[in-house]
């Protein structure tokens, strides 16, 4: 189904569209790198989960990140789901 109301990034000639306000802000300030790191730490955080403890340890800093992108999204006025 085609979004009805679609929001746009244009980068010079190029016009990308995207489905949230939180991709239009990755792709208009070029995010995408940060955004790969990020998810290439966190799976490297859980492939090394033996255990609850280190288990807990991986949580609360996945809960940290999660907390402060929250903050910031606030900050923009982005509303969160």
């Amino acid at each position: 189904m085609k979004n009805k109301n679609p929001l746009y990034v244009v980068k010079g000639k190029d016009v990308h569209e995207t489905h949230s306000l939180i991709e239009m802000m990755i792709k208009k300030f070029n995010l995408d790198p940060l955004v790969n790191i990020l998810k290439n730490l966190l799976t490297l955080l859980l492939e090394q989960v033996e255990n609850y403890a280190l288990l807990t340890v991986v949580k609360n800093f996945i809960d940290e990140i999660i907390q402060k992108m929250s903050q910031l999204t606030r900050m923009m006025g982005i509303p969160t789901p």
